[in-house]
């Protein structure tokens, strides 16, 4: 007859196993604390967030983090002008990043958008242009008139020098870098290798400028009617997504105020579109899609600048050679816009349609 079996000997827990568990007890009690404490400054929440991440309790870190981002994003702005630079703050960001980059929720990131876009441009004084932004690609005569008829003040002229260094637009960029003029604070001239098309000299103006709450954005060609740019600047919100044209509606992008909100909700212009043409369709098309987006009246505006501006293109039905680029490249912007590689934002075929294009 054989006896009870003996129960087993108790195996010692190793030293490891035992410093693993004590180290999650601990992780899982300051992750409780955390929670359960009134909200302390950011500095404080980043480094319990990170205390959390480095003990390895990436659950508490994430429930630590989501509730402090939605706290702030139901903030009014005053409270979280109390609290400091909540949005604008590197640390913030790192922090995000290092819990999203560990646990891989994307519901975090889009809190972070959230708060982003509650930013605001810094206030600008009255009835001055902080920045006119203007690409060139020939007839330097043309831009000597736009400047004439300015009769506001302007901090900013950004030129984009389409021209590869043609001597005549060159000598009255060079002028004016040097010299000034008399309504302008400062001159910017951006000289590419070659002429890089309307959509991305557009853009590398709003790009170059992202202090700035908006900019006036216009061909070299126009002419400003006397008053327009006061009565645009009083109407003007630069703490709202606004765009604001100056010509009627088939001309509306030769001469357009944008805010930086504007373009921050709508995106950039596609550059794909080279060099000029259809552009314009394309992102008045994109900003339909933005019920919040707004347009100051401006018939008034356009009928004024119309009569001041009876023809259009004047830059490239002046040139003969130009004006047969175009027909080529016009039809190749027709049949971007038309495809729906273009509504997909498929980015292939980019360098075919430069190469095709046959622009010098």
């Amino acid at each position: 007859m054989t006896g009870p079996t003996p129960s087993p000997t108790p195996q010692a827990t190793s030293p490891l196993v035992t410093a693993i568990q004590r180290w999650s007890e601990q992780g899982g009690e300051l992750g409780r604390i955390v929670l359960e404490t009134a909200p302390p400054q950011p500095d404080r929440r980043h480094a319990e967030i990170g205390s959390l991440l480095a003990l390895g309790e990436l659950r508490a870190a994430r429930k630590l983090l989501h509730d402090w981002l939605q706290q702030l994003t139901s903030l009014p702005a005053q409270q979280q002008a109390e609290i400091g630079g909540v949005w604008d703050d590197p640390a913030l960001w790192k922090i995000v990043a290092d819990v999203v980059e560990r646990t891989g929720d994307q519901w975090l990131l889009e809190l972070l958008w959230c708060g982003l876009e509650r930013l605001r441009p810094d206030p600008w004084p009255a009835q001055r242009l902080p920045l006119l932004g203007v690409p060139i690609l020939n007839r330097p005569d043309l831009l000597e008139q736009l400047l004439e008829s300015l009769d506001c003040e302007v901090d900013t002229l950004a030129v984009v020098d389409n021209s590869g260094g043609a001597q005549p637009v060159e000598a009255l960029l060079k002028h004016l870098e040097t010299t000034g003029h008399p309504k302008i604070a400062r001159v910017r001239v951006c000289r590419p290798f070659r002429n890089l098309g309307v959509a991305a000299s557009w853009n590398a103006i709003l790009r170059a400028f992202p202090e700035v709450p908006y900019a006036l954005v216009v061909n070299n060609d126009i002419r400003f009617a006397p008053g327009v740019l006061a009565a645009a600047l009083a109407r003007l919100d630069s703490q709202r997504p606004q765009w604001l044209p100056l010509l009627p509606y088939d001309s509306a992008f030769s001469a357009f105020f944008i805010t930086s909100l504007a373009w921050n909700l709508v995106g950039l212009f596609d550059e794909t579109f080279y060099p000029a043409y259809l552009e314009d369709n394309d992102y008045r098309e994109r900003m339909r899609r933005y019920p919040q987006l707004e347009t100051p009246a401006h018939d008034d505006l356009a009928a004024a600048m119309a009569a001041s501006n009876p023809e259009s293109s004047a830059t490239i039905s002046s040139d003969p050679k130009l004006a047969a680029c175009n027909r080529r490249s016009f039809s190749l912007n027709r049949l971007w816009f038309l495809s729906h590689r273009r509504l997909r934002s498929d980015p292939s075929g980019a360098w075919m349609l430069r190469r095709l294009a046959g622009w010098p």
